[in-house]
């Protein structure tokens, strides 16, 4: 079942919960300002963003398939564009949610599954800002018409810091999961001289997911990117600087991404190299038991043959020879292999 909230500006400034049957009015005023927030939309909520907001059906249809590539759409007055955000599982796994959002004049509508921290926090944001924020009188800003208002004063009545606060929102969520990740890696690389067989499916299970979520993070760039050069009425100047920062640090965390995965693959070499050593040690131990065992082995088989004519076939002091002979030879070869470090 869907959970539908909706969040408007009123004209004193503030943010209030209002009831979602009052959207339509809302949206056609303006000079107001309203968040819609739909988790698991189903086809009734369809609908309603259709007859309310007018939305293209490639949109809609988008916004209903899940697994989306992080893009940004343009249409006639508003964006759609898809993004992601990132966290850990209890298990210290990496995990995405995709989020969709509709950008127009005077709202935001963002589409996602279960519940998602970004959003709330970006709400509370949004909510915070509204209330410590100098607020002209009513009489003042019903005078000014929503399609004169400066840049810098639409920033501020509009929807465009809704905006902002989300995407940065989403963003900044990136670093305390690329934090964990480090630590991760971090274990990975202390025990990368022992021998654990786990350890290696540990490394491609979690280089399986730094690259599902570099595929779904890095296109997020390309969003903020396009949003920054598009030219559309519901994009205010006094954003760009805003979006400038918020695509810094997506660049920054894309690229920490690109790193912690070159140290996994740096991980992954040193352990096969730690393990192809380990195994090198043991194979020249084991040769070097094996030439220490055979000539012992070469001396018995010498007098162990049965023939009548050998030389020291009667001698009395044959055995006791024999078996300091093979200790000798024996102890030589040991302090030669010890020497060169086979054993």
């Amino acid at each position: 079942m869907s959970d539908v909230r909706a969040f408007a500006r009123q004209y004193d400034g503030s943010v209030k919960v209002v009831e979602p049957a009052r959207i339509s009015n809302i949206v056609r005023s303006p000079e107001a300002g309203i968040w819609v927030d739909i988790a698991d939309a189903d086809e009734r909520d369809v609908e309603i963003l259709r007859e309310e907001f007018g939305f293209h059906p490639l949109a809609l249809e988008d916004m209903l398939r899940r697994g989306q590539r992080p893009k940004v759409d343009q249409y006639d007055g508003y964006y759609f564009f898809v993004m992601y955000s990132a966290e850990c599982s209890t298990d210290r796994r990496l995990i995405t949610h995709e989020i969709h959002a509709f950008w127009g004049p005077n709202y935001l509508v963002t589409v996602h599954q279960g519940p998602i921290p970004e959003i709330e926090h970006a709400i509370s944001r949004w909510r915070l800002d509204a209330e410590h924020r100098p607020q002209p009188r009513p009489q003042q800003r019903l005078r000014i018409p929503f399609r004169r208002v400066s840049a810098q004063q639409r920033f501020s009545s509009g929807v465009a810091f809704q905006v902002y606060a989300l995407l940065d929102a989403i963003v900044d969520g990136y670093f305390p999961v690329l934090d964990a990740v480090a630590d991760r890696i971090d274990e990975i690389e202390d025990r990368v001289f022992e021998i654990d067989n786990s350890l290696v499916r540990e490394i491609f299970g979690m280089r399986r997911e730094l690259i599902e979520a570099r595929r779904l993070l890095s296109p997020s760039r390309d969003v903020l990117n396009e949003l920054r050069r598009r030219n559309v009425p519901v994009f205010p100047l006094a954003l760009e600087p805003y979006l400038a920062d918020v695509f810094d640090h997506t660049l920054r965390a894309i690229d920490t991404l690109d790193l912690q995965h070159d140290l996994l693959a740096s991980a992954m070499d040193t352990y096969l190299s730690a393990s192809s050593n380990r195994l090198n040690q043991t194979m020249r131990t084991m040769t070097a038991l094996t030439v220490g065992l055979m000539l012992p082995t070469l001396i018995a088989g010498i007098y162990g043959m049965n023939f009548d004519v050998i030389p020291e076939l009667h001698w009395g002091n044959g055995y006791p020879y024999a078996l300091t002979l093979m200790v000798l030879s024996a102890g030589a070869l040991f302090a030669v292999f010890k020497r060169v470090g086979w054993l």
